[in-house]
């Protein structure tokens, strides 16, 4: 049996704890500092996956950890960037809805199934637009052109989520 506590979930781990500390910074306005750790934050993802990946130690408990860790992280993004940086409501909403619903997917599937569905690539490619969003509007960089570029990833990467969803129920056998 792995061991569950290894590096990897080590790192999600302090990725848990760099989100409140981001959180924290850049709600009382420090912001090259909130935007050091949440790339130290980005860096423990890429890091994380890798590591499980290379020395094969992907464990139960990382595949829970992972996810719920980068959710946190943009769950709480979003809400800073909502009521300190006057990130529009609709698309507050939509990001939130979005990362809401992945998470009790992820749920229900891992409850029903027994399996953890993986990130997919749209799923990526809005978190990586997430990010610039973010430095946008943190530093008020032409946040307005990343408003709509994240809406359309999110809706792309929910559509990829859900797609995933209902292939894994149309498989036979794999209950618990």
């Amino acid at each position: 049996m792995k061991t569950q506590l290894n590096i990897s979930n080590i790192l999600s781990l302090l990725r848990i704890f760099l989100a409140f500390i981001f959180t924290i910074l850049l709600f009382e306005s420090y912001k090259f500092l909130a935007a050091g750790i949440f790339l130290l934050a980005i860096f423990t993802d890429i890091l994380d996956g890798y590591l499980a990946r290379k020395f094969k130690q992907v464990t139960l408990l990382g595949k829970i950890l992972d996810p719920a860790a980068d959710r946190l992280l943009f769950l709480l993004t979003f809400l800073v960037l909502l009521f300190k940086f006057n990130l529009p409501l609709w698309l507050a909403a939509v990001a939130i809805s979005y990362h809401l619903l992945v998470i009790f997917g992820w749920i229900i599937v891992f409850e029903l199934k027994n399996i953890a569905i993986p990130h997919t690539f749209w799923g990526k490619m809005s978190s990586f637009f997430q990010v610039l969003m973010f430095f946008a509007v943190i530093f008020n960089f032409y946040p307005k052109i990343f408003f709509v570029l994240v809406s359309f990833s999110i809706s792309v990467a929910f559509i990829s989520y859900a797609i995933n969803f209902f292939r894994v129920f149309s498989k036979k056998g794999e209950e618990k």
